[in-house]
């Protein structure tokens, strides 16, 4: 990796089927597939399916069913833009695979259960987002995803989900007091299905009022002066605090849609993947909200690459 280059470290935390890997894997499209490293925390899985369900436990349990030590020694060689040789693991057959060897790329997304739950991986992050999707949400993906591609049936998913309750509850949901910013999936049962999303979704970002990093204001106050958000507060039950939540709309004229392409053009933070992705599905929430958190990523690597430069003068 360019000496002159930091590793930009971005963290997707969330319950299972609330679509933290789908929205890796797409913010990675947006930024350049040759820039951006996604690592799934999955891999780092210390016991396998038959070996968790021998001793009665889920795979949300932190220390007895990860190896959450060898993970955050990952992530900082990751930072430092070493290489690392990690395990994978095979929802498919629930064992684990070969080893893999990772070389850091300029933007790692790290994306799983427990990417805050230690201060150590919480240190390493530029950014930390949570998924807070609606429990209908969740439970229709995690059905979708893992009836077709993990070899469960839907009942079996459906007991799943209920019997990993108190360890989300546990485990995974305290991690959303620990984001800089909670991205809601909810559904959305008043705007028609559209040939490109047949379910459509609607989306709001969150952050705290009194946050000491308000990751949100800069990119808000501009998607707010092209009219693609409404804000509001509300107070989180989980956090305890109050939050500045911003309703993402999709775009629905050309000229918002110009102007959006224009603004991103100009500041060179993303790629002609967003132009492409915003004249084909401009509509969608979803679609808007991606790029907006990609934009911001990239301003990321931008500061971070600045700052470096900055050192070695």
């Amino acid at each position: 990796m360019n000496p002159s280059r930091r590793v930009v470290m971005v963290g997707i935390c969330g319950d299972s089927g609330a679509g933290k890997s789908t929205y890796a894997h797409a913010l990675r499209e947006l930024l350049d597939p040759e820039r951006v490293t996604v690592i799934t925390l999955d891999d780092y899985h210390s016991l396998n399916r038959h070996e968790r369900n021998a001793i009665g436990i889920t795979a949300l349990h932190p220390w007895k069913a990860n190896n959450l030590g060898l993970l955050t020694e990952h992530v900082w060689a990751l930072r430092r833009g070493q290489s690392i040789v990690k395990p994978t693991y095979d929802h498919a057959t629930g064992e684990f695979g070969a080893p893999e060897e990772i070389v850091p790329r300029d933007i790692v997304i790290l994306e799983g259960l427990h990417t805050f739950y230690l201060e150590r991986l919480r240190e390493a992050l530029d950014l930390k987002i949570y998924f807070d999707t609606d429990i209908q949400l969740r439970v229709q993906w995690k059905i979708a995803r893992d009836s077709s591609q993990r070899g469960y049936t839907p009942e079996e998913v459906m007991a799943e989900i209920e019997r990993r309750r108190p360890d989300v509850e546990r485990y995974i949901e305290p991690q959303k007091a620990l984001a800089d910013i909670v991205i809601h999936y909810l559904p959305d049962n008043e705007t028609p299905p559209h040939p490109d999303y047949p379910d459509p979704v609607r989306v709001r970002f969150a952050e705290r009022l009194r946050g000491s990093k308000r990751r949100l204001v800069k990119w808000l106050a501009l998607a707010g002066q092209l009219g693609l958000i409404q804000t509001d507060h509300f107070h989180d039950h989980i956090i305890g605090e109050e939050m500045e939540i911003a309703s993402v709309s999709g775009i629905t004229d050309s000229k918002t849609l110009n102007s959006l392409i224009e603004m991103v053009s100009e500041r060179q933070l993303v790629t002609e993947r967003v132009r492409q992705q915003l004249e084909a599905r401009h509509h969608d929430p979803v679609i808007v909200s991606r790029i907006l958190v990609a934009s911001m990523i990239a301003h990321l690597g931008h500061q971070s690459r600045q700052d470096v430069s900055a050192e070695l003068r």
